[in-house]
Order: C-alpha cells, then structure tokens, then sequence
C-alpha cells in the first residue's frame, strides 16, 4: 500500500475557487492530474521528458477512444 506522505509529495490538490461551471472544474481536476503524472514520471526518471509526454498522450488516447457510457433514465 502506497503511504500517504508519498500520495501527498505528487498529487496536487484542486480545490474549486474562480471556475464557474461544471465543465471549468472537471477540466482543471484533469490538467492537474496529466501534470502530476507527468511530473512523477519525469522526477523518477521512468523515462525521457519525450518518452514520458508520448505515454501519456497515449494513455489520453486510449480513455477517450474507449466506448463512454451515458446515464439515461427512462421513465
């Protein structure tokens, strides 16, 4: 299990301040977590910069081309 301490070095906290619609707070949430990964990657040297920007663009691409499932009540 992964220590909290080590959470708390490379995961930004977002707290929702200036954003005045849903869609600002999601798209912050997700820029703080591409840059978080990105800078633990980079910081462990798990890869080059390049290298490191390639696997999450990847990883970017796989989430958005998978099938997105849509809750819809019927009545």
């Amino acid at each position: 299990m992964i220590k909290e301490e080590e959470l708390n070095e490379w995961i930004s906290e977002f707290y929702p301040t200036v954003e005045t619609e849903i869609i600002e707070v999601l798209r912050t949430r997700v820029q703080y977590a591409i840059l978080d990964e990105l800078n633990y990657m980079v910081s462990n040297q798990i890869a080059t910069t390049d290298e490191v920007k390639k696997i999450v663009l990847d990883e970017i691409m796989e989430i958005t081309n998978d099938s997105i499932e849509i809750d819809i009540e019927e009545d």
